[in-house]
């Protein structure tokens, strides 16, 4: 009885001191993101988002704007009305080309040349009543046929023939694409890239000060150490880190989809993703709301890559000045290898950081694959695994030099 006892004292005894430890830790993390996210730095982040989404879908509005003769102008709103109320919600099928094809007129309404762009990528014709009457009916044999020249004569990747195959059956399963009304989604894809982008440096800079010392800094942090524990207080920086990265990169993702949607609406979310010219032929049987996600997620994991190596970063050199010039410098690095687009520079390196990760189309389009011991991986599932592996061998550096210099006594 007296070691049931005592087993039973050493158990909520252990549990009140987890608890106690969590309840220290939440303080911490509170203490610690009203320190670097106050509501003015919230505030001026919530109107940079908010700013940046408006000025972009402001100009992607005036490409919807058509002159005419006489200087009249078919407005952006009129044109999208036409889209939606001429638009069939239906698969590109014969009847359809052959009424394109025998349309007299010029293309002029977005829903026109939707069509008008998708079936000229197809049979890369100068315009559509260049259709031959074999053409108005094998306009899917054509699209897998030229998916198959792309495999076979690329310069770049030498692919198997098992793996033609596998692409070859997953572009088979794409039977339909819809001639429906989706701008909203297209608008939102082509602009996801630069603002995600935009959004992980945004959260790396306001992320500087959890670690980076600034020179005019008061006694807060010796005060904090002193009184939990230089250790807890680390381990609560790293996941404060984390928290407010997530929740920041959650709201502005939020606001960009609410602001870029706005004028356009939701129709068209359970559409395939190949009624885009842009993604036409992509072999991903997705539509653009799974689009969305995917995009959401890839773009996630990038976070969590800028996370990790801005917390090395302002471990390793302390200072937050310094930190923010290598941080600088790394992404002139990536814009450098951005703008050169060499092809093994972004397959071996560039694929992994977060800018190329941010451009999001390369995934659906370019058919890259990484064989590993065998096995063959698609780029956006190889990318996503390595960038967070290295996501957390930064994060475990970062750890470790911490410890290295706690046992050294150079805090």
């Amino acid at each position: 009885m007296r070691e049931t006892k005592g087993s039973a004292w050493e158990v909520i005894y252990h549990n009140s001191s987890y608890m106690a430890k969590m309840m220290r830790t939440i303080s911490l993390i509170k203490i610690e993101a009203k320190r670097i996210l106050n509501t003015r730095l919230f505030l001026s982040f919530l109107a940079i988002v908010v700013l940046f989404s408006a000025y972009s879908v402001h100009s992607v509005l005036r490409r919807y704007e058509i002159p005419r003769k006489a200087g009249a102008v078919i407005t952006w709103r009129e044109n999208l009305a036409h889209a939606k109320a001429n638009s069939q919600e239906k698969d590109i099928d014969r009847e359809i080309l052959e009424r394109m094809r025998q349309y007299e007129g010029e293309f002029v309404y977005i829903d026109e040349t939707n069509l008008e762009e998708l079936v000229m990528a197809n049979y890369e014709v100068r315009s559509v009543q260049e259709l031959t009457d074999e053409d108005t009916s094998n306009f899917y044999a054509r699209r897998l046929e030229n998916i198959r020249t792309m495999l076979e004569e690329s310069s770049q990747i030498q692919y198997t023939q098992e793996e033609i195959s596998r692409f070859m059956q997953r572009a088979a399963q794409i039977s339909g694409i819809s001639s429906g009304y989706a701008e909203g989604w297209k608008a939102l894809h082509d602009g996801m890239e630069s603002y995600t982008a935009l959004l992980l440096i945004l959260i790396a800079v306001l992320l500087l000060p959890l670690f980076g010392v600034d020179a005019k800094s008061d006694m807060s942090e010796l005060y904090r150490s002193a009184e939990y524990g230089k250790r807890p207080l680390d381990h609560a920086r790293i996941l404060t880190a984390f928290c407010i990265g997530t929740l920041l990169y959650i709201i502005g993702l939020f606001l960009f989809f609410v602001i870029r949607m706005a004028p356009f609406g939701l129709e068209g979310w359970n559409q395939g993703i190949q009624s885009s010219q842009r993604t036409f032929f992509s072999l991903y049987n997705i539509t653009n709301m799974q689009q969305f996600f995917w995009n959401a997620a890839v773009g996630f994991v990038a976070l969590l890559f800028v996370i990790s190596l801005v917390i090395l970063i302002t471990v390793v050199m302390d200072q937050m000045m310094t930190s923010a010039v290598i941080f600088i410098f790394f992404w002139i690095l990536l814009l450098l290898f951005d703008q050169m687009y060499l092809w093994p520079v972004n397959h071996y390196f560039a694929n992994f950081m977060p800018l190329r990760m941010t451009s999001f189309s390369h995934y659906y389009v370019g058919n890259e694959i990484y064989r590993i011991c065998g096995v063959s991986l698609s780029g956006m599932a190889w990318c996503c695994l390595l960038a967070g592996l290295l996501a957390g061998m930064l994060l475990t550096a970062a750890i470790l030099w911490e410890r290295i210099k706690r046992k050294r006594g150079v805090y």
